[in-house]
């Protein structure tokens, strides 16, 4: 299942870190080789910090000490664990070939690219249309809320948005989707990264824009305010 990868990637802070993290936070998932072939990018630098991997109350990065090519650790600052060994590769840094994921995404769902840009405003990439309608991407769904009420705002018409998975969707979200006629396109639920590092859609955009076929969570994990568009709207008609 790709789940592993979707999920990392909604979590990832930055678009590229240590060859460490990428494998520990991939681990488990049969794809790993390809996703690394096709779409991450060694930047010929090497971290100074790793993120910490056993729980305490400080939480302090891991200090990378190089004693030679094939003695590195991870050395907690407040000794407080013993320090792990690493391979050199573990401390280089690999960036997402977020170029070449986008293009990708765009062939298996036959969304015409325009080149991809990102907002000025919200976490999301406009990708292209398709068969006329605008389509966004956006990984970082914990400001879901922001991001859509800003693609709302600058396209004022009904658009797609994908997104790593649908954990962080709200009814009031879905309430103003349904209402502008725009859909959320899970990656978790409706692509599958294959051996030669395309994507199989499990169906076409067309079916995902037909009422009822929207994948919506068994339950959701907060409440928000409704929308912030409505608000724009509510005062523009003022």
């Amino acid at each position: 299942m790709d789940r592993i990868l979707w999920e990392y990637m909604e979590e990832l802070p930055e678009p590229e870190t240590a060859w460490h993290h990428w494998q520990s936070g991939l681990t488990g998932w049969h794809r790993f080789n390809t996703f690394y072939t096709h779409y991450l990018r060694g930047e010929g630098r090497r971290v100074k910090l790793l993120n910490c991997p056993s729980p305490c109350e400080q939480g302090y990065p891991r200090k990378v000490v190089e004693n030679s090519p094939s003695d590195i650790t991870a050395v907690c600052p407040q000794n407080q664990v013993a320090p792990i060994q690493l391979k050199f590769r573990d401390i280089l840094i690999y960036s997402l070939r977020r170029d070449a994921l986008h293009k990708a995404l765009c062939v298996s769902l036959k969304i015409t690219s325009s080149g991809d840009r990102q907002l000025e405003y919200g976490d999301a990439w406009y990708l292209g249309d398709y068969s006329g309608t605008e389509v966004y991407l956006t990984y970082e769904t914990s400001t879901l809320t922001d991001t859509i009420s800003s693609i709302y705002l600058s396209c004022q018409s009904p658009f797609i948005l994908m997104m790593p998975t649908v954990k962080d969707i709200t009814p009031e979200i879905q309430q103003f989707m349904a209402k502008n006629k725009s859909v959320l396109l899970s990656m978790e639920a409706e692509l599958s990264l294959q051996p030669d590092g395309s994507f199989k859609p499990n169906r076409n955009i067309s079916e995902c824009m037909k009422p009822g076929n929207q994948h919506c969570p068994q339950r959701y994990q907060s409440k928000i305010l409704p929308i912030e568009a409505y608000k724009c709207l509510v005062y523009s008609n003022v």
